[in-house]
């Protein structure tokens, strides 16, 4: 580990700092080649860049990711939407076990491989229905008009939600995602914990209608799952329905964007995929190698351990750069290069954050999750459309459009807490 100053480090290894957010593999390749462990001092953290060394920490389960346990900072604070320790409802993915086996089995009994598996019919007839309204039209925004609207419309229809609370359903959408950022003002927190009670009152209300009356949507399904006698609580079906309507609400949004994005920039690949749209499993792949949609991933130590021949001290907080995991040139040749049919596509995308947690494992390969599936056959919609696409959206638009962030220069102005959030 090294604190030499001259490293990225702090804020240069976040989406606010414009090098990092167009040029991150000029900090990460870096970081890679001099110090693969680096210790980040102004976020606390050690934040890792070699692909072995991030598998061994995603893999190990004496690692926490449960905020509530981890040592009181910032960083925690903003975690947790700036909910004390007791008032925090931690979703499946910030638990550890068992608590997180306990709830993936009985989630597992309503959203499982038949039940997503019955969902891509009506997926592709929402997408159709998307680009049928973009045809003919010469120029056109893929975030606002497709890859947004396309995953909320789905979790709503599968969350059962009225047509007539669509709007509003969208609104307590947009505003939970600033759960993501680091750099939220006061107002964005009003609008992210107002939203939050939104939703729970929502889905709590949902839940005491489903119990009399049990449709065929998700929220009757999650209500009626039991194992070996164990149910899950109202409280865990709420968190549960806000799981899925951010986790994978925006990292579908941001998949189909960075995979659009890429696309662009490649128009050799672009026009391979429109001729041969059965490479789309395999350019999905290749985009959550090349650009995932989380690009971190974080876990900390409850007792010692060595990562990469670094000592790690309890309590000590490391992040995982899932976007550096896939442009390891340890493990893939010409990683900067993107190629719908690289035969080798190995990433952290998803496992990491524990996003296949629903998914079945399958010792012959990994079986691709919901997030895949969605995007798959989103993607597959695009390439059989004759639609124009213009370069003109770039990374950053989507961003700073999404957050509203401050510009880097005016956070590195305020206060020193505002310069640690992360």
């Amino acid at each position: 580990m090294s604190n030499e100053q001259s490293l990225p480090t702090g804020l240069q290894l976040t989406a606010l700092d414009p090098v990092f957010r167009e040029h991150p593999h000029d900090y990460l390749n870096r970081l890679r080649a001099e110090d693969p462990v680096h210790l980040d001092a102004a976020l606390g953290r050690l934040f890792l860049t070699r692909l072995e060394d991030m598998k061994a920490v995603l893999a190990d389960r004496s690692l926490s990711v449960d905020p509530r346990k981890a040592p009181d900072t910032p960083r925690r604070r903003a975690m947790m939407g700036d909910v004390p320790p007791e008032a925090f409802q931690p979703s499946m993915l910030q638990l550890d076990d068992p608590d997180h086996k306990r709830l993936r089995g009985l989630v597992s009994q309503a959203f499982n491989q038949r039940s997503a598996d019955s969902w891509r019919p009506r997926i592709r007839e929402i997408a159709d229905t998307l680009l049928d309204a973009l045809a003919g039209r010469g120029l056109f925004d893929v975030i606002a008009e497709y890859a947004s609207p396309l995953p909320i419309v789905v979790i709503a229809e599968m969350l059962g939600v009225d047509p007539g609370d669509m709007p509003q359903f969208k609104r307590w959408s947009d505003a939970r995602a600033h759960l993501f950022n680091p750099a939220r003002t006061s107002e964005q927190a009003e609008g992210l914990a107002a939203a939050g009670q939104g939703l729970q009152d929502y889905f709590a209300h949902a839940i005491d209608a489903r119990r009399g009356r049990a449709g065929a949507d998700l929220i009757s399904m999650l209500v009626d799952a039991e194992e070996a006698g164990d149910r899950l609580s109202a409280r865990e079906i709420v968190s549960t329905c806000n799981l899925l309507l951010v986790a994978g609400n925006l990292t579908t949004t941001d998949l189909i964007g960075n995979g659009v994005l890429a696309l662009l920039r490649c128009p050799d690949q672009l026009a391979k995929l429109c001729t041969h749209p059965e490479v789309v499993p395999n350019a999905v792949e290749e985009m959550l190698r090349y650009d995932p949609p989380v690009a971190q991933a974080g876990r900390f130590a409850l007792e010692p351990l060595q990562i990469g021949g670094s000592e790690v001290q309890p309590g000590q907080a490391m992040t995982c750069s899932l976007l550096g995991a896939g442009h390891d040139p340890a493990r893939h040749s010409e990683p900067h290069r993107f190629d719908i049919e690289r035969a080798d596509t190995t990433h952290l995308a998803l496992a990491a954050a524990r996003i296949t947690a629903w998914a079945p494992r399958s010792p012959a390969r990994r079986r691709r999750s919901r997030l895949q599936r969605c995007s798959s056959v989103s993607l597959g919609c695009v390439s059989t459309r004759s639609i124009p696409l213009s370069t003109s959206a770039h990374r950053s638009s989507m961003d700073w459009r999404r957050f509203g962030c401050a510009p880097p220069d005016a956070l590195r102005g305020g206060s020193g807490s505002e310069k640690r959030r992360s």
